[in-house]
């Protein structure tokens, strides 16, 4: 089962109404040379904290009103994201300098207007002269983004806002796996489509509210319309009346594996998790009905799993279950 990356977010203030209140704003490498040599200073003594779990570390970057809003879970924060991933060093998705003209305006950062992937930078500048850097460790297949706005304090540079989340999944983003949602839908594969939006919105709020893609408004809606139309297909449980022993399809999400998202089916059986024998019996019958109810899930797929439990599980307290795996060879 797919185990979604906690959206871990740290913030010193409320997102408010942001419009465009800089003065002057200048991007990766048209900021200024020193400027941008002193924030890279202070990124690589965060992301050594992070990666080392030194949480005096991280403190010791962030400002005074950070420090009073979030200090207290900053511990176990900090612990959860550096067990998080494994990575010797990061890069530079975007960077921003900003200069407003007073204190306490919002400030709209877009990294563009009409790309697949362009989003937008919002918060509020509790400083005049503000500075993004939008980090992603190297190395990693699932991404996960650090988003350091600091604020210019006279003779340094803080950290007012501080957050982390899922960035890409097996490199993908959100706007990536939208389009393979849409793909999906345009030759009417409906479960693959649920399935590659699902990962979309894992991903589309890697900063919270502070960032936005511009397409958000558009894969959510389109999520809405497929979740609509799947609902009311599919009624699940589903009980498979083709099949002698009527199991009950309960379940159908993207797994996730070494190798990538690969299809899920959990299904109840009356059969006993025991009689190994009876189960595959039933199972082939189920694979069967799956790939007819189920249009495309077995198509360009090296996998498909199915879980068969002989109750529902509830979250609660484990419950057995028996797998297979459907390895396509074609």
């Amino acid at each position: 089962m797919i185990r979604k990356t906690l959206l871990l977010i740290l913030t010193v203030l409320t997102l408010q109404s942001c419009k465009l209140g800089a003065s002057g704003t200048w991007k990766n490498e048209n900021i200024d040379k020193d400027k941008k040599e002193q924030i890279k200073n202070l990124n690589d003594k965060l992301f050594k904290a992070i990666t080392s779990n030194d949480v005096a570390g991280v403190k010791a970057l962030m400002s005074d009103k950070l420090l009073e809003k979030g200090a207290a879970d900053l511990d176990k924060l900090i612990n959860q994201v550096s067990a998080s991933f494994k990575s010797e060093s990061y890069r530079i998705l975007d960077e921003y300098n900003v200069r407003n003209s007073t204190a306490g305006i919002g400030n709209t950062l877009p990294s563009g207007i009409s790309g697949d992937n362009d989003y937008v930078i919002k918060y509020k500048a509790l400083n005049e002269e503000m500075y993004v850097s939008l980090l992603l460790p190297t190395g990693l297949d699932n991404e996960l983004l650090i988003t350091a706005i600091y604020g210019n304090y006279g003779d340094k540079w803080k950290i007012n806002i501080l957050q982390f989340g899922q960035y890409s999944l097996f490199k993908k983003i959100a706007p990536d796996y939208y389009k393979l949602a849409k793909e999906s839908y345009s030759k009417s594969h409906l479960i693959d489509a649920v399935n590659y939006v699902g990962l979309s919105k894992q991903c589309l709020r890697p900063a919270g509210d502070f960032f936005q893609y511009q397409k958000e408004k558009v894969i959510n809606e389109f999520y809405d319309k497929v979740m609509k139309e799947v609902n009311s297909k599919f009624a699940f449980p589903l009980t498979l009346d083709s099949v002698d022993t009527k199991p009950k399809i309960f379940r159908v999400f993207p797994e996730m594996i070494n190798e990538g998202f690969f299809p899920m089916v959990y299904y109840l059986s009356d059969i006993n998790l025991k009689d190994t024998g009876a189960l595959k019996i039933e199972n082939a019958k189920v694979k069967k009905e799956v790939e007819r109810l189920f249009t495309g899930i077995d198509k360009d797929k090296k996998f498909v799993f199915y879980w068969v439990f002989n109750e529902m599980p509830d979250g609660k307290k484990d419950v057995e279950s028996y797998g297979f795996i459907d390895e396509r060879t074609e």
